[in-house]
């Protein structure tokens, strides 16, 4: 029984000039899949994410989200994004707002819900990430590990369909980086629907449902994690993992 795809991308390439970062990129996405992309720094792993969340435009293919062409032009990305969220590895937090009004501002002014009805929404979120007892804080005030799970919280709160992370984790210390995993952990047992771009390699393989490897801004091999990592095909894979397995 086959999912119906949420995400389905069709020969989508990026070039910055004469500069080809993404290669003819097919592969698709259905509801509850929680897919990692790995690879080494500039493979176009962030690219891609860029692309399906249409902050970058493809130079060429398709990016179906339920059949329709988002990369086609005039297409409303305010509304998309709202449907299909992002969370950075640098947060994008509002500095000069609370944690409460980051999680709020999105839910009044792109899903025009009233302000008590947002700001429910936002506290369920943050307490589900442990942030609840940090309302009123700004983000200068918090850890690197805080302020992410504050992101993942607000990203949350739009009730997406979609959420894509872009290396979550790798503008923090160590010590704050499980905090913030395990609360992807949980969002990926609850049946969310993610794609993560991540170099947290033990994370890909044992909560991921799907892995894509790539390379040099082409997909070298795509499976299962079990596959992937204990039987990967293409020498390209098997040179990456062996250098990560040792780390």
């Amino acid at each position: 029984m086959s999912k119906e795809p949420v995400i389905k991308i069709n020969h989508l390439s990026k070039a910055f000039g004469k500069h080809v970062v993404l290669k003819d990129i097919d592969f698709s996405v259905s509801m509850g899949d929680v897919t990692c992309i790995i690879g080494a720094s500039g493979s176009g792993k962030s690219t891609l994410l860029r692309c399906l969340n249409l902050l970058e435009t493809p130079t060429t293919g398709e990016i179906l989200y339920h059949d329709q062409n988002i990369a086609a032009p005039h297409t409303n990305a305010a509304a998309y994004r709202a449907k299909v969220g992002m969370v950075f590895q640098s947060f994008n937090l509002f500095n000069n707002m609370t944690v409460l009004e980051n999680c709020v501002i999105g839910q009044v002014k792109v899903l025009k819900k009233n302000k008590e009805e947002a700001k429910k929404s936002a506290l369920a979120f943050l307490e589900k990430v442990g942030m609840a007892p940090y309302i009123n804080a700004k983000p200068r005030q918090l850890s690197g590990g805080q302020k992410q799970r504050v992101a993942i919280a607000r990203a949350l709160a739009m009730e997406p369909e979609l959420l894509l992370f872009d290396e979550p984790t790798s503008a923090l210390d160590p010590q704050m980086v499980g905090e913030v995993l395990d609360v992807m952990k949980q969002l990926a047992h609850e049946g969310l629907t993610m794609i993560i771009v991540t170099h947290e390699m033990a994370f890909a393989r044992d909560v991921s449902n799907h892995v894509v490897f790539m390379a040099d801004g082409v997909i070298e091999e795509e499976g299962d994690p079990s596959q992937i990592f204990s039987h990967p095909q293409n020498h390209k894979t098997k040179e990456f993992l062996s250098r990560f397995m040792r780390g």
